[in-house]
């Protein structure tokens, strides 16, 4: 058996100026460009890139297989992709070629594609014509190639669009022309022009691109995967783009992509392709590469929780995937209902996952948004390194490359948030403990409901020693009701007789206050405090008071009950009553 002594704390109070709850920050790093359709869409997007074109490139924005190739041409050009239907010119394209003060309009496909009524049209505005046009797609494509004198050669499936608009910002940036195929058939227009070619980027996998076919290219590499988005992954890796930026389009759809493939490449960057609701499993690392986004398209297209995903990639904190200023929706869609939800000191709620130690995290929620978010597990990433086992130092050095504001202690801010590092003494001073909390909220709750936040502490420590007890590689403790009735009790006997002592003014030890409760152990130790703020603090007290770690640490034990009394003159009293039956 064990006795500790105790520790006595002042009460931490964090007093801040109120600010208005709702405030999300915003985050730049993130910008949607959208219209109300593809066609309002693509005259937007052109809006980023040109202020004045004398060029434009129009494509149909029905059917995708003439537009294909156009990026290359379009970037050659300095021109934007503008869309149209096939018999009309949508007003949002017309009016912005005359914002444009184009005069020369190339069209990509036949009369087929889009039809001499919008040749009409577009005489109408003074333009000058020049359709690239074929009997079909192969034949489009040649001809577009035409107009690209490069030695090199991209060749994709003719059939289906992903893979050529995510190889477009690359071959439009180099000038390389996009040509055509079908799975097991090189057409002959096609062939005809890579013949005169020295070097083929091949898209696609076998599936999509026959090893027959491949076998007629010259000198070809192979970039292909068992999708379209790990063939995107593969294309961006294997022919990199700059890393500032990305653009991000939907798989599903080719009239965004393609309207964004010369805007792409006139940025430099390349386009990831996501679906709907999620980041696919290929591109999700690709994205924490980026420190910028623009998603090409509107909600309907790429929803709101693909592009809280992509802030999360952008911000320097994320917890399992999860950022401060996320929405409660994230956080469900990514790690499920919570195993809890706590009461706290704040005006938010906790929300806590502790079904894993190793991945312990509480989410501080409030009106359906993460403002705050607490975690002593190996659980979670910063973009600039900061890690748990980090020595001091060495974070410190890192948080001031971040620009973080040292204020006091162990605190930062940060990008309107409090950030409050913990160490561990008694580990080579490392980090073992991370709380982040926007700066609008730090301010206490004074009508918080003392028995939920009495029941939500003593959950909070059993937890936070768990998790580092995982770190630890140290089997988790067992809440015993018991050992926590007993270690309450202690813990109101010393706020109402003013002591602060394992031993009770009677003289009963902890031992024999769990013999009175009749509690069998072959061993037992005690933990006790007060005065601290929250389980976060009083945790990380008796993490750097060497008796109470390594009871926290103690394999011995197996089981932990834990009180929690509020008021007396610390105004908060804890307990810890760990043994082995």
């Amino acid at each position: 058996m064990t006795k500790k002594l105790g520790i006595i704390m002042i009460l931490l109070i964090l007093a801040f100026s109120w600010m208005e709850t709702d405030r999300i920050k915003a985050n730049t790093n993130v910008q949607r460009i959208s219209g109300e359709n593809r066609y309002d869409t693509a005259s937007w997007i052109s809006m980023w890139g040109w202020n004045q074109s004398d060029e434009i490139v129009l494509a149909s924005g029905e059917t995708f297989p003439d537009a294909l190739a156009g990026g290359p041409l379009a970037y050659q050009l300095d021109a934007p992709i503008l869309l149209t239907y096939k018999h009309r010119l949508p007003i949002d394209t017309k009016e912005r070629i005359q914002e444009l003060k184009a005069k020369h309009v190339y069209i990509l496909g036949g009369v087929g594609a889009i039809d001499s009524a919008v040749e009409i049209q577009l005489r109408e505005l003074g333009m000058k014509i020049t359709r690239i046009g074929g009997d079909d797609r192969f034949q489009t494509a040649a001809k577009i190639a035409a107009y690209l004198p490069s030695d090199k050669v991209v060749v994709a499936n003719g059939r289906n669009f992903p893979d050529a608009l995510a190889v477009a910002p690359y071959a439009a940036k180099n000038e390389i022309p996009i040509v055509l195929t079908e799975s097991t058939r090189l057409p002959q227009a096609t062939k005809q022009i890579v013949n005169e070619k020295k070097t083929t980027i091949l898209i696609g996998g076998e599936g999509v691109v026959s090893s027959d076919v491949a076998s007629k290219l010259p000198s070809y590499t192979r970039y292909g995967g068992v999708n379209r988005y790990e063939t995107a992954r593969k294309i961006i890796e294997g022919l990199p783009l700059e890393k500032d930026q990305a653009f991000v389009a939907t798989g599903t759809n080719f009239a965004d992509a393609l309207s964004g493939s010369v805007l792409a490449a006139k940025k430099g960057a390349p386009i990831l392709l996501v679906e709907k609701d999620k980041i696919p499993s290929p591109m999700k690392d690709l994205v924490n590469s980026y420190g910028r986004f623009s998603i090409l398209g509107g909600a309907n297209a790429i929803s709101s929780v693909v592009k809280e995903r992509l802030i999360g990639s952008t911000e320097e904190f994320q917890f399992q995937g999860v950022h401060v200023n996320a929405s409660e929706a994230l956080v469900r869609s990514t790690l499920g209902s919570p195993q809890r939800v706590d009461e706290s000191r704040f005006s938010f709620d906790w929300h806590v996952y502790n079904k894993d130690p190793k991945k312990y995290i509480q989410y501080g929620v409030f009106d359906g948004r993460v403002v705050s978010v607490y975690s002593n597990s190996d659980s979670w990433v910063s973009k600039a390194g900061i890690k748990l086992g980090l020595g001091k130092g060495q974070a410190e050095t890192l948080m001031a490359q971040i620009g973080a504001v040292h204020d006091q202690a162990n605190d930062y801010y940060h990008n309107g948030m409090l950030i409050r590092l913990y160490y561990d003494q008694h580990d080579e001073n490392t980090l073992s403990g991370i709380f982040i909390i926007r700066e609008d909220f730090t301010m206490t709750n004074p009508d918080v409901n003392k028995a939920d936040l009495r029941s939500s502490l003593e959950k909070q420590i059993l937890d936070q020693a768990n998790a580092l007890r995982a770190r630890h590689l140290v089997a988790p403790l067992q809440a015993d009701a018991k050992a926590g009735d007993v270690a309450r009790s202690h813990s109101k006997d010393m706020a109402v007789r003013n002591f602060f002592s394992h031993d009770n003014p009677d003289g009963l030890s902890p031992f024999q206050r769990m013999d009175q409760a009749r509690i069998s152990y072959s061993s037992a130790g005690e933990n006790i405090a007060a005065g601290q703020f929250n389980a976060l603090e009083v945790h990380n007290d008796w993490v750097n008071s060497s008796g109470h770690r390594k009871n926290i640490l103690s394999p011995l034990y197996k089981r932990l009950g834990v009180g929690v009394h509020l008021g007396g003159e610390y105004g908060v009293y804890y307990t810890e009553n760990f043994y082995t039956p």
